[in-house]
């Protein structure tokens, strides 16, 4: 039911009609219902997964293949336009489905739970690759829904933010989920190495956290007011998924922009994911440290996410801040051949930072290619086409990182594993972006 929303949905009426609130303070919310947001998702995110993945000693091919669940999730994306084309109210599409998917999150934390009371009280081994596949599961639900609603939420962010002020308004709450982050990783970094008798109760902990700070998340956004959806052309009945699928890929700039999107997100995940399991599994450096690092990559992130922001909007187009960017994110992998833990601590901070300087830029100009091919009236479709061919491309850019990695083992497994990404990602960027 959630996939002919292109069709039907018109303008978005514009900020100046939105007469609830004061765009002030809708903006404020956001900012802020951004900052719980973004909180949630990084104590669920990949970088804990993939480090809990070595800490408990997963293989890697089983933690590929998990770690693969969310991106497709993704496909969501695709779903969302069902039910957005039926809905009255984007804001209170999103807000429900939104919070499906945080409340999923129960789930692992209560099977945590129950198996590590049966441990203590019967001795009976903890199934950790079970609970790990719960884990997976969840992950990849909790995106699907999350995913889902993203079609409303670009829409509704669409009729509040002027064109003229979104290049200031993302990265201002860029700045605020930064900061947002630097906060979320310092806590786990305090928590995380908590394990009484064996038992990974600080991961416990984060996920608390994470459904704490998604509710409230949820309880801001409500108060952002809703757009009115014009529906100005009416049709007798919806048209087929595939052709919805296909008719944003008749604009040629789109084209351009979701083929270097996929593959270039793709190819980042072909080795990212895999830092913090090569870093606990292989390194043997606590996951602590390295929530510590992810702190200093936020920072370089929160620094000059306005200063790209404002860069954009000072030029008037997103093609130079992300041929520059990319190439700081080409390089990223490369310090990481070293074969030494100790080597690799001094390194990584630097690596960190310029990370966070350069993901911004990524992530910004990214963002503003895709606003600006969306037509009016279309968006829908052309964001939930963009996010699921991405997440299809990163899932798939996932698991065969994992796989390669396997079978690099001979030629230096992971650290042989960051030079093939680099090499990829340096193709990719010269061969496919946009430069126009």
């Amino acid at each position: 039911m959630l996939l002919w929303s292109a069709l039907r949905v018109g303008e978005l009426l514009p900020v100046s009609r939105v007469k609830s609130i004061p765009f002030r303070t809708a903006f404020n919310l956001l900012c802020w219902e951004g900052a719980f947001a973004m909180a949630y998702e990084t104590w669920t995110g990949p970088m804990y997964i993939s480090g809990l993945g070595g800490e408990l000693g997963v293989g890697v091919a089983w933690v590929a293949f998990l770690m693969t669940l969310p991106w497709v999730g993704q496909i969501g994306q695709l779903a969302g336009l069902f039910a957005f084309e039926r809905i009255s109210s984007v804001k209170r599409y999103t807000l429900w489905v939104a919070a499906m998917a945080r409340a999923l999150w129960i789930l692992p934390l209560f099977c945590a739970g129950f198996w590590g009371w049966k441990t203590m009280q019967q001795g009976q081994p903890f199934p950790k690759n079970a609970w790990f596949a719960v884990l997976g599961l969840t992950a990849c639900f909790s995106a699907l829904f999350a995913s889902s609603s993203a079609v409303a939420w670009n829409s509704w962010m669409r009729g509040l933010i002027p064109a003229n002020f979104r290049g200031r308004f993302f990265g201002i709450r860029h700045t605020h989920l930064m900061g947002a982050l630097i906060l979320a990783n310092l806590s786990a970094s305090i928590w995380v190495g908590w394990k009484p008798q064996g038992f990974f109760v600080g991961y416990a902990v984060i996920c608390s956290l994470a459904l704490l700070a998604g509710a409230l998340s949820s309880f801001l956004l409500a108060g952002v007011p809703d757009v009115r959806i014009r529906k100005h052309v009416k049709q007798s009945s919806p048209r087929p998924l595939i052709e919805i699928f296909i008719e944003p890929f008749r604009s040629a700039e789109f084209r351009k922009v979701v083929l270097f999107g996929a593959a270039f997100n793709g190819v980042i995940q072909f080795a990212g994911p895999y830092f913090p399991y090569y870093f606990t599994k292989e390194l043997h450096i606590s996951m602590s440290t390295v929530a510590l690092w992810a702190v200093i990559s936020n920072s370089g992130c929160l620094l000059t996410a306005g200063l790209w922001g404002r860069r954009m909007d000072r030029i008037g187009s997103p093609f130079s801040t992300l041929w520059l960017a990319c190439h700081l994110v080409v390089l990223s992998p490369l310090p990481y051949v070293f074969r030494s833990a100790d080597v690799i601590r001094w390194i990584a901070p630097f690596e960190y930072f310029i990370n966070g300087i350069s993901w911004a830029g990524f992530f910004l100009s990214m963002t503003a290619l895709v606003f600006r091919t969306a037509p009016d009236g279309k968006n829908a479709s052309y964001f939930s086409v963009y996010a699921a061919v991405v997440g299809l491309a990163c899932a798939i850019g996932t698991l065969l990182g994992g796989r390669v990695a396997e079978w690099l083992t001979a030629y230096g497994g992971f650290r042989a594993l960051w030079i093939v990404g680099s090499v990829l990602r340096l193709g990719v960027l010269w061969g496919l972006c946009p430069r126009r």
